[in-house]
């Protein structure tokens, strides 16, 4: 389950505030939580902070361990009402203060991972602390960051000073489409074609839905106008901010990947030539968009996994950074010199074919979900002929393969697509000799009597439920 706060509302992730009430009752306690940027990870921690005695810490960047230890012991003084003498001017110091505090206390420590750079040696105090003096108190530690592979360094690498210290990692995801598209109702999102594409371009990435509620957005054309293109848009330099304050300096040959997977390239050749780099030095800035931002993924077919394959696609996971490298990075003279109207047209005019992608995405997850049970794995296929079948479930005995299309379909349209789809077939290796066809659509005509000439057909109100769709107007 999930959770998130829309202005004073929060939502779901009962399971996660179950867990942490949990650790905190078995004090002294150690948690770690990570995901990638804009999920809730903040919202969620300060929804549980609520309450209780707690003290909460960011790890700004910008600053030297000295401002951060003065800021912190602030904080403290504050916090527990501390004499205004009391000073911790070194990681040591500000611990063993930490550490002797005998009442119950949440102590959190927002992106610790930065720590490695500004002053390591406050992790391997930290761990030196929590070996030899946590028994003594009733702290309960919690530690968060969206550089999701460098927590796993500090975590869970076999020499790092915090390995097998935490009592668990819960890495939190991006909201799923249901609860997406539920929150848009709630926020006043009436119509469901309106919410639809709210949430195609803006994914799971719950941070942007307190934007929408805040200004007022109700469909794709003021949310773009009122977020992105006018002269004040919060969200105007959402990109740049972002890498610029995770990669710095290099943060150029970032914003150029990006802006080739977004048009389309997805093999390393294929980026690399795009942006004039060498091949070999390409993997080392994917990497770090993969671990340390989390936009994007490197995917292989579905009939390739466990094997190593060069098939792979890198490809986003984040619908808004998608949207922003293609139409607002691309464009930026356009959008720099205020044409905002022109570039409003130009996104418009190509939406439905750019949002093919997102949806194709979106109903992957949601088929995934209820097929798995059934299929040894689910996922998408493709060769290098360019043949590609958007969903191919496997089960070693029947198999199931789906065309999805991001449309509503008439049922001459329905049989075409059917048809295209069977003379795929042979050249995929290892189907079963059963193979079940289908659809997924917005909309398909004669659903039920494709289904009964045995083929698969979902429509999206099927697979995102009745309720989240149709959800009454009076929310």
């Amino acid at each position: 389950m999930i959770t998130i706060i829309i202005i004073m509302r929060f939502y779901g992730r009962r399971d996660e505030l179950r867990l942490m009430e949990h650790l905190y009752a078995q004090s002294p306690s150690f948690l770690v939580v990570t995901g990638r940027r804009r999920v809730g990870k903040t919202e969620l921690i300060l929804e549980f902070c609520k309450e209780k005695p707690a003290i909460y810490f960011y790890v700004d960047a910008n600053k030297s361990i000295g401002s951060l230890l003065e800021e912190f012991s602030r904080l403290m003084r504050e916090t527990l009402n501390l004499p205004g003498y009391v000073r911790l001017e070194t990681p040591e110091a500000f611990l063993e203060f930490l550490f002797s505090y005998r009442e119950p206390l949440v102590v959190v420590f927002d992106e610790f991972q930065r720590f490695q750079k500004i002053d390591p040696s406050f992790i391997s105090q930290l761990q030196r602390y929590w070996d030899t003096s946590r028994r003594n108190s009733s702290l309960f530690i919690i530690v968060s960051g969206s550089s999701v592979g460098m927590i796993r360094e500090i975590f869970l690498s076999g020499g790092a000073p915090l390995f097998k210290r935490a009592d668990t990692i819960l890495t939190l995801k991006p909201f799923g489409p249901e609860e997406c598209l539920a929150i848009l109702g709630d926020i006043g999102v009436l119509e469901p074609d309106d919410r639809l594409d709210l949430y195609l371009l803006f994914g799971g990435a719950i941070y942007y839905y307190t934007y929408l509620e805040k200004f007022g957005c109700t469909d794709m054309e003021s949310a773009l106008s009122r977020l992105l293109l006018n002269d004040f848009a919060p969200l105007a330099y959402e990109m740049r901010d972002i890498v610029v304050e995770v990669f710095g300096r290099e943060h150029a040959t970032y914003y150029e990947i990006l802006a080739a997977i977004a048009s389309g390239k997805q093999s390393q050749k294929e980026i690399a030539d795009a942006i004039h780099i060498a091949p070999t030095s390409l993997p080392t800035y994917l990497r770090d968009l993969i671990d340390l931002l989390g936009i994007i993924e490197y995917r292989t077919p579905v009939t390739e996994r466990g094997r190593r394959s060069k098939m792979g696609r890198y490809i986003f996971s984040d619908n808004f950074f998608r949207f922003y490298a293609r139409y607002i990075y691309r464009n930026r003279s356009l959008y720099q010199s205020g044409r905002y109207g022109k570039l409003l047209n130009l996104i418009q005019d190509e939406w439905k074919g750019f949002s093919g992608f997102a949806f194709e995405e979106m109903v992957r997850t949601l088929l995934r979900e209820s097929l798995i049970p059934e299929y040894d794995a689910v996922g998408s296929w493709w060769n290098r002929r360019g043949d590609e079948i958007d969903l191919l479930a496997l089960s070693g005995g029947a198999d199931l393969v789906v065309e999805i299309k991001n449309t509503t379909l008439t049922r001459s349209e329905a049989y075409s697509l059917l048809t295209s789809l069977q003379a795929k077939l042979p050249a995929v290796q290892g189907l079963s000799e059963q193979v079940t066809l289908g659809i997924a659509a917005r909309e398909i005509e004669d659903r039920e009597e494709l289904r009964e000439e045995g083929f698969y057909c979902m429509e999206i109100e099927e697979m995102l439920g009745q309720n989240t769709m149709k959800k009454a107007k009076e929310t």
